[in-house]
């Protein structure tokens, strides 16, 4: 095909260096077996795994503690009742312990996981 300027462009796919189709080549690379993970690799996996879990594990506890801190010192020791009018503020606070709790988990995770690789690192060196 013939561009505007007279310069001639051929829409043709590209070519590999070995002058196959890149078509023949990815079904080459299909039929070899998936690359295995290394001991050092699986234990990283793990070793994140288990630290998802316990932020997991942590922020839950935070959210329990929490709830139970707001209602005992909110309904039992300043002996407060339960207002209707109060209920959306109450919920508010609920909401809240929530956030942090969810925070927990978020932080957690990306903070463990540079530790994890220094401390699996240092063994792996030794």
């Amino acid at each position: 095909a013939k561009a505007q300027d007279g310069a001639a462009m051929e829409m043709q796919p590209l070519k590999s260096e070995d002058g196959g189709d890149g078509d023949e080549k990815d079904k080459k690379r299909s039929n070899l077996p998936k690359k295995e993970k290394s001991v050092l690799q699986g234990k990283l996996t793990k070793l994140a795994v288990q630290i998802g879990k316990a932020g997991l594990l942590m922020s839950a506890i935070t959210v329990i503690i929490l709830v139970l801190y707001f209602v005992i010192d909110t309904f039992w020791v300043q002996k407060r009742p339960w207002l209707a009018e109060c209920t959306p503020i109450y919920i508010q606070y609920f909401v809240k312990f929530f956030i942090i709790g969810v925070t927990v988990l978020v932080v957690a995770v990306p903070e463990g996981l540079p530790l994890a690789v220094t401390i699996s690192l240092a063994y792996s060196v030794k």
